[in-house]
C-alpha cells in the first residue's frame, strides 16, 4: 500500500497502551512523518492514567481518554445479555467493543480533522475485519491505516523496535491482552504452544478453581432480560459488572480455556477471563427455560447465534442488526425474576428462582396434576409418530431388510 502526502497531516490512533498501539506511535511520527492523537475509550480498563502518560511521553499530542463505561454497558453489553451472547463457546467481549471504539475514532478524527484512524491490528485476527468495516459504514471518507498488518510486523520486529526506542512494554511482550468490564482475552505464544498448560501469570480476574476458598451466594435480579439489583440492592449495570466480576472471579469463576475458529479462517487458542458474563448468562439462560415456551425457546436460539455471529464478524453496523435487537428485545419483555446462585470452586449452583411470568408451574407438572387427560397421549403418539414410523418402514424395504410388507407408496 503507498501513501502520499503525508507530512503533518493528522492520525488518531486507537490507542491500548499494550505493544502494537505503543509502537505505532513511533513508527508513524517516524516513518509517515504524521502528527498522532491517541484515543482510549474506557470501557474498563486498568491503568488509564498510566496508559495516558505513556502516550504524551511517546509524541503523541492530544492524548485523549473517553469515559464509556455506562455507554459501553447500556448500549453493547445490555443487548449481549439479551441475547445471551457468545461464540463458539465463551462470552462475546473483546468483539463488542469494537463497533464503539469505531464510532469513538470517528467522532474524535472528526473533532481534531484527522485524515487517518490507524489501529494496531495484525493481519491474521479479527480485530481488522471489526474495525474497519465499521469505521468504513460509518464514514467512508475516513483513511484506515493498519501499520503491523501492511509492513508485515511480526511480534519480535515489533519487541526489537520497542527496545531500541525504549519504549516500555508489559512483562517484556510476551502477552497480547486485551480487556474491558465484559471481559479479559489473553493471547501469546507460551498460550499457542497447546503443549503447555496454561501459565499461571494469565490468571488475573479469576482464580484458579482448585485454588479458590471463596465461596459466596448472590442473588441477581432481572427486569426486562438485563439485571437489576444485587442481593436486593438496585444497581446500574456496569456496577452490577464491576461487582460479579470480583466475587465471581475470586470463586473461580469465569476462566475459559478455548480454541477459536476466526473469520480469516485460522484457528487460534486464547484464554478468557468472564466471571460476570459467566454468572449473568448463566442466570439469564436459567430465566428463559422458565419463561418462554418451546417455539419461542427454539427461535430464540436462532436468533441468540445470529447476534453472535454478526458481532463476532464485526457486522455491528449492518442493517440486519437492527431486526435481531428489536428481536431481542421482544423475546426479553418477560424475562423477570430472581435468581440465586451459589458460586464454588469454579462451579455454579442454582440455589432457588422466583418471579410472576414463569412458565413453568408445579402444579401443572406434579403427578397429581389435571392438566390434561393421560389418555390422550395414546392418540397423540399415534398421529405425532406417523411420519418416522411410516418412512422408516419405507427405508427398510428399499434396503431389503423387510420382506412381503403390504405398505403401498
Amino acid at each position: 500500500m503507498e501513501y502520499k502526502s503525508m507530512h503533518m497531516d493528522k492520525a488518531l490512533l486507537l490507542y491500548s497502551g499494550g505493544l502494537d498501539t505503543s509502537v505505532m506511535i513511533k513508527w508513524l511520527q517516524e516513518n509517515l512523518s504524521l502528527a498522532v492523537s491517541t484515543l482510549t475509550l474506557n470501557v474498563g480498563n486498568s491503568d488509564l492514567v498510566a496508559i495516558q502518560e505513556k502516550a504524551r511521553t511517546l509524541g503523541a499530542d492530544p492524548v485523549f481518554v473517553h469515559d464509556a463505561i455506562d455507554e459501553f454497558a447500556q448500549g453493547f453489553i445490555a443487548k449481549s445479555i439479551m441475547a445471551n451472547g457468545s461464540y463458539e463457546g465463551y462470552p462475546l467481549s473483546t468483539a463488542l467493543a469494537r463497533p464503539l471504539m469505531a464510532e469513538k475514532a470517528v467522532e474524535y478524527a472528526h473533532r481534531i480533522g484527522a485524515k487517518y484512524v490507524v489501529h494496531g491490528s495484525t493481519g491474521r485476527g479479527n480485530d481488522q475485519v471489526r474495525f474497519e468495516v465499521s469505521i468504513r459504514a460509518i464514514d467512508p471518507s475516513i483513511q484506515v491505516l493498519a501499520p503491523v498488518r501492511e509492513w508485515n510486523m511480526m511480534r519480535k520486529d515489533e519487541i526489537d523496535y520497542a527496545k531500541k526506542h525504549g519504549i516500555p512494554v508489559k512483562l517484556d511482550g510476551k502477552y497480547s491482552i486485551d480487556e474491558n468490564i465484559w471481559g479479559r482475552s489473553i493471547e501469546g505464544p507460551d498460550i499457542e504452544d497447546i503443549g503447555k498448560g496454561i501459565p499461571e501469570d494469565v490468571y488475573e480476574w479469576v482464580t484458579p478453581p482448585w485454588q479458590a476458598k471463596n465461596d459466596h451466594i448472590v442473588k441477581i435480579s432481572f427486569d426486562g432480560g438485563i439485571p437489576t439489583e444485587i442481593d436486593g440492592e438496585k444497581m446500574k449495570l456496569s456496577d452490577i459488572i464491576t461487582y460479579l466480576n470480583a466475587v465471581a472471579g475470586s470463586s473461580g469463576i469465569g476462566l475459559i480455556d478455548h480454541m477459536e475458529n476466526r473469520v480469516v479462517g485460522l484457528k487460534s487458542h486464547e484464554v478468557y477471563e468472564c466471571p460476570a458474563a459467566t454468572v449473568i448468562t448463566y442466570a439469564h439462560r436459567y430465566l428463559e427455560s422458565l419463561i418462554l415456551n418451546r417455539n419461542e425457546t427454539e427461535m430464540k436460539m436462532f436468533m441468540d447465534w445470529q447476534f453472535s455471529k454478526f458481532v463476532y464478524g464485526g457486522l455491528w453496523h449492518d442493517p440486519v442488526m437492527n431486526a435481531i435487537n428489536a428481536a431481542e428485545a421482544e423475546f426479553n419483555r418477560d424475562i423477570n425474576g430472581e435468581l440465586k446462585i451459589r458460586m464454588s470452586h469454579g462451579l455454579m449452583y442454582t440455589e432457588g428462582a422466583w418471579g410472576n411470568s414463569f412458565l413453568y408451574s408445579t402444579d401443572l407438572i406434579n403427578y397429581s396434576s389435571n392438566a390434561f387427560d393421560q389418555r390422550s397421549s395414546k392418540g397423540f403418539i399415534d398421529i405425532y409418530g406417523n411420519a418416522t414410523i411410516h418412512s422408516h418402514k419405507r427405508a427398510l424395504k428399499m434396503t431389503g431388510k423387510v420382506e412381503g410388507t403390504s405398505l403401498q407408496y
